[in-house]
This record gives C-alpha cells, sequence and structure tokens, in this order.
C-alpha cells in the first residue's frame, strides 16, 4: 500500500484551478480567508452559483430524441423501423429535434448537486438547500460524471454566464476522486498517495509559470543524447517545465519530485535522492555551450525549515535543489515560485 500525504484543501483547489487551466477563480477568490476555502465552501459556492442559473433561467439548446410511433415526425430512422416492420408491428421509429434543457451543461450541474446531496462531509443545511435546487430540474438527466464530461463543452455568447457554476463543478469533481483514491479526506485536508501528488505538481508547475510571468516561455521538451550509436535504445529525456528567456541567452529546466521523505539515508548518513540529481544534472549537461542553465530540482511536501542549496558546475552552469511547503499559505506558495526566477535576474 503506498503511503499518503495530507494536502490542505485550499491549496489543492489551487492547483487544481492551474492544472484545469481555470487560475482566474483562484484571482476571484483571492480577498476571501484562505482558512475558509474547504470543500464545504465551494459546496455552498457552487449553490449560489446554480441559484442565480435558475432565476435567470436554464439555457436550452435542440435535442435529437428518437422514438417509437404510429405516424411520421422528423426523421424516419430507416434501419431501426425496418426491423419493426419486419415484426409487422404498426409503427415506426422517428427522430426529432426539439428545445430543450436537457443538455450536457445541465445535466452536469444536476448531477453535481445530487452528489452534494449525498456528501455526509458537507453541512447539513447546504445538502439540503442543493436537494431543493435538484428538485427544480425534473427534465434534465443525470449523467455518469467525468474528466471527458467537461472536456465535450464548448462556450459561447450564448451560454457564458454558466462558466463559473462549471469550472466549481469541475473542481468538486477533481477534489472528490482525489480523495476517493485513498479513502480518506475531510473539508480540511485530502489524503493523496506519492504519484498523485507528483503527477498534480508537474502539471501545476507548467501551467503556473505560463501564466505568471512573462520574461520566458514555458514548454516540455524532448533532449536529443549527445552520443553517438543506436539511439532507438536510449530513454526518452523529456523536463517537466523549461523556461527559455526571451531576450537572453539563459534557460531554468525544472523538475518536480515528491517523497514523503526528502532524504535518503545509506549508513545513517543523508543524502539527496542520487537518480534525481542524476537526471537534472543530464538534462543541464545537454543544453548548448552558450546558454546560461540553472536546473533546479523542487521537493513539494509538508517539510519544515525552507531548503534550498545551490551547486555551481562553471559559470555557466548550476544546480539548484529546493523545498516547497504545500502547508503555507497560497500566498507564500505563489511568491516562492516566482522568486526562484527573479533570483537569477539580479
Amino acid at each position: 500500500m503506498s503511503s499518503t500525504f495530507k494536502v490542505p484543501i485550499r491549496n489543492l483547489f489551487c492547483l487544481l484551478s492551474y492544472v484545469n487551466e481555470i487560475p482566474e477563480f483562484v484571482d476571484h477568490l483571492s480577498d476571501i480567508d484562505e482558512d475558509l476555502i474547504t470543500y464545504d465552501f465551494l459546496a455552498h459556492r457552487f449553490k449560489q452559483e446554480v441559484q442565480q442559473l435558475l432565476k435567470r433561467g436554464l439555457v436550452r439548446n435542440y435535442v435529437a430524441n428518437s422514438e417509437e410511433t404510429s405516424y411520421i415526425a422528423g426523421r424516419m430512422m430507416m434501419n431501426e423501423s425496418v426491423q419493426l416492420l419486419a415484426e409487422r408491428k404498426p409503427v415506426v421509429v422517428c427522430e426529432k429535434d426539439e428545445y430543450s434543457s436537457n443538455i450536457l451543461l445541465n445535466q452536469i450541474m444536476k448531477t453535481t448537486l445530487r452528489q452534494l446531496v449525498k456528501n455526509q462531509h458537507i453541512q447539513e443545511k447546504t445538502r439540503r438547500e442543493c436537494f431543493i435546487l435538484w428538485e427544480q430540474l425534473p427534465t434534465v438527466y443525470e449523467i455518469p460524471l467525468n474528466k471527458e464530461s467537461f472536456t465535450r463543452l464548448k462556450f459561447s455568447r450564448h451560454n457564458a454566464y454558466y462558466k463559473q457554476m462549471i469550472h466549481i463543478a469541475l473542481l468538486l469533481h477533481e477534489l472528490k476522486l482525489l480523495s476517493h483514491k485513498s479513502g480518506n479526506w475531510s473539508l480540511f485536508t485530502v489524503d493523496l498517495d506519492e504519484g498523485e501528488v507528483n503527477r498534480l505538481f508537474e502539471k501545476f508547475l507548467f501551467h503556473f509559470y505560463q501564466r505568471e510571468q512573462e520574461t520566458y516561455t514555458v514548454h516540455s521538451e524532448r533532449l536529443q543524447w549527445n552520443l553517438q550509436g543506436n539511439r532507438s535504445l536510449l530513454p526518452t529525456m523529456l523536463t517537466d517545465v523549461s523556461l527559455t528567456h526571451r531576450y537572453k541567452p539563459e534557460k531554468v529546466i525544472i523538475d518536480a519530485k515528491f517523497y514523503r521523505h526528502l532524504f535518503q539515508r545509506h549508513f545513517d548518513r543523508a543524502t539527496f535522492h542520487s537518480h534525481n540529481l542524476y537526471q537534472i544534472f543530464t538534462y543541464v549537461m545537454h543544453q548548448p555551450a552558450f546558454k546560461r542553465v540553472r536546473g533546479i530540482l523542487i521537493y513539494p511536501g509538508n517539510q519544515a525549515g525552507e531548503l534550498h542549496e545551490i551547486y555551481s558546475w562553471d559559470e555557466r552552469m548550476a544546480i539548484e535543489i529546493v523545498s516547497l511547503d504545500l502547508n503555507a499559505s497560497w500566498r507564500e506558495i505563489y511568491n516562492a515560485l516566482l522568486a526562484l526566477l527573479r533570483e537569477k535576474e539580479q
């Protein structure tokens, strides 16, 4: 069984907002006390968004519905109808478009309301109010929610006012999925396994630096081995985040690695994890000779105290090892990540 790691929901919410490319929602809640941002808080905000949508009126669209009928209305479905006629039934299958509220946007809304009603971690008052809202959607069907349900959505001027509700629904869905992977969570923390933290944080770093700074271009870089021979047998070198300076021959390569214990121990001697250093060192050594390169290993966790070690190869290349406390306030995390880039510019 893999070990788990506690992440405050307020910070997990921020990470997921960047990963899902909706960081503006973090800005929207910037004036709210971070300690108040819990799963219950998000459920309450979702309920408020639904109330506003119901007051304004549900968005509708044409939906194709097929049914057996004794007279032709709409488009006759030949394949389905032939089978019925062969059985000597006096009916055909017709498909017609109906202007309906039973569309994906509203289906996600109703399904999320149902999930909140059944969630025992949410205040009873919020659950009861969600149930009342759920009852106001009798013509909308519930659907199995997954990531594809959200990626299929297309926004336009016609339905743009649904964005806030859908963004919160997506975050609630992601939080629910993450919590269920370990089966242990509360309103304030979620237990994640180490692999999940690592994958989530890698994606977060990429989107964070892509949005929050303009000095560097951000990409994931596939490096070529400086070796002769059969390269098809060599492992792929793919960076988590490569930041190339827009105006200077400088680059920052960032790799995120999560471990419950920051150091490995050998004969009672604590050292950094060797394979992580080998990896970032290899990335740095495969950069063009004219560029100044920094390789940064970031260890997210709950480590007490700040760690920032710098190891220089020469004037052109250096490797840095940095810890980042995910239990800190979001503003501290935000500033610490931007400070990594500013440090080189000073």
